[in-house]
């Protein structure tokens, strides 16, 4: 049986084999183009249910009220996500004591000075303990495959 494919105005015939790889390649065609990008509605007896596409354009979601002001907005955002991420692990892998730390200098924003005062230690002794912390949170931030430090290590 001869089978044909509608190539512009003209019908070629060809084999059966090519008769099924064209289609199938042309259904993905169509697959990839459209069922990905748009939801579906599923009928389930006398129930429809919407089923959201696999992709969403950026569109769809402004629609949807989502609010972007440009791409490298939401690229930030996503970065900075992770990065806060990576810090809470690397937070949780210290002890008490040097999270305490980070918190005191960071956080409430103390000074070494202060903090030395609070601990009964030296302001040297303080600034050696900061570097230690700091380290450990590098080396965190390395052993999770970041090459670079996404922010500043030390205040201002």
């Amino acid at each position: 049986m001869t089978r044909f494919i509608q190539v512009g105005q003209t019908k070629v015939p060809v084999s059966e084999k090519m008769y099924k790889e064209y289609h199938q390649m042309d259904r993905r065609a169509r697959y990839l183009e459209r069922d990905i990008k748009v939801g579906r509605i599923d009928v389930d007896g006398e129930h429809y249910h919407f089923k959201p596409a696999k992709e969403d354009s950026f569109e769809r979601l402004t629609d949807n009220g989502s609010a972007f002001t440009s791409g490298s907005d939401v690229e930030a955002t996503v970065i900075d996500n992770l990065t806060r991420a990576l810090l809470q692990e690397a937070m949780n892998e210290l002890n008490e004591q040097d999270r305490q730390f980070i918190e005191d200098y960071f956080f409430e924003e103390k000074t070494t000075r202060q903090i030395g005062k609070e601990q009964n230690t030296s302001h040297v002794a303080v600034v050696k303990r900061q570097k230690r912390v700091l380290e450990k949170i590098k080396k965190s931030f390395f052993k999770k495959g970041v090459t670079k430090m996404p922010f500043p290590l030390a205040k201002k």
